[in-house]
């Protein structure tokens, strides 16, 4: 079975994101139902819609995928699933509800856009996209139409949510003030570094004297990494540039932190040879412009609020739907 996203661009807007791509278009981690499968029994009843015990049942499949062998024999971990995606699936059915209501349209035009943005995003030719399509017991024109119900679905959320929401500026600057850190660099250093490699013994502990004197003499570190490090660095001197956490070996890393600018650390042996370290220079964190991030505040706010008034809308909307569970 061939594996392929669906959608990533588009689900992502709403809170049944996972959901659409899990459940809306089964066949993305083959487990899609073929159109001439038996149905069997109705286990819900949703308003005037139904779902069955196989829709459930490969919803639930794709979902424990991403199990492991365990969990999937753990019945009752496996039981709290499928009630979890249970609950999904009446969701779906109700916005889908809702949208049908609300005569949400969508074009063969943004149809055609959504197929050929999952092929490119796949890296997928027409040929392999249809064999996908067959190999997981969809035709095209079953495919086009899950996916035509899944436009209609997100337009739906962003006429009813979207553009209802606005994030005043003061929240923006009132979320960077308190979350400063957030938008804060970590701290790097311009690093020297004379390697001395330990594939011969007596040759690496003459050039560590010669150094180690060189340095005790006042000495230029460049100077001496040019001369005597077995480093791809050494004709620039040692010069590793400017380099953050997590870039370079974390003993060495660890030195760095406690050296000033000019400082010479002592030598770190190690099993590859023996490391000498300077610190040249140091740029301590600095807190990127609120210009250079306000988009970013902006979608983390407007996100929130989306999220808090679907889930309200969607309470209320199962307050008052007729949903019978007969699992």
């Amino acid at each position: 079975m061939m594996n392929f996203k669906i959608y990533p661009s588009l689900v992502k807007r709403s809170r049944l994101a996972g959901a659409a791509a899990a459940l809306v278009v089964l066949f993305t981690s083959g487990h899609g139902l073929s159109s001439a499968e038996t149905v069997d029994r109705i286990i819900a009843v949703i308003n005037d819609s139904v779902i069955t015990q196989s829709e459930l049942n490969a919803a639930a499949a794709i979902a424990s995928d991403r199990l492991s062998p365990e969990e999937k024999k753990d019945a009752q971990k496996m039981a709290g699933l499928k009630a979890g995606i249970l609950d999904t699936i009446i969701e779906q059915k109700l916005v889908k509800q809702a949208s049908d209501k609300a005569g949400i349209e969508v074009s063969e035009k943004e149809i055609d856009n959504a197929v050929e943005e999952v092929k490119r995003q796949n890296s997928m030719p027409q040929e392999a996209f249809l064999l996908a399509l067959a190999q997981n017991g969809l035709t095209l024109r079953e495919y086009r139409e899950q996916v035509k119900e899944q436009i209609r679905q997100v337009k739906f959320i962003d006429k009813e949510f979207r553009s209802r929401i606005t994030v005043p500026d003061d929240e923006i600057k009132d979320y960077y003030k308190q979350n400063i850190d957030e938008f804060t660099g970590p701290a790097s250093f311009r690093i020297r570094l004379i390697f001395l490699s330990g594939g011969n013994a007596k040759r690496q502990l003459a050039k560590f004297n010669m150094v180690k004197e060189g340095l005790a003499r006042g000495m230029d570190f460049a100077a001496l990494a040019r001369e005597y490090s077995d480093s791809p660095t050494s004709e620039a001197g040692g010069d590793l540039g400017y380099v953050k956490p997590g870039e370079i070996d974390k003993e060495l890393e660890a030195l760095a932190w406690k050296l000033k600018p000019g400082e010479v650390g002592k030598p770190v042996f190690k099993t590859d040879g023996i490391h000498i370290l300077k610190v040249e220079d140091s740029m301590r964190p600095e807190a990127m412009p609120l210009e250079q991030v306000r988009d970013r505040i902006h979608e983390k706010i407007f996100k929130r609020i989306m999220d808090a008034r679907f889930a309200f809308w969607l309470k209320e909307v199962k307050k008052y739907a007729h949903i019978v569970i007969r699992l």
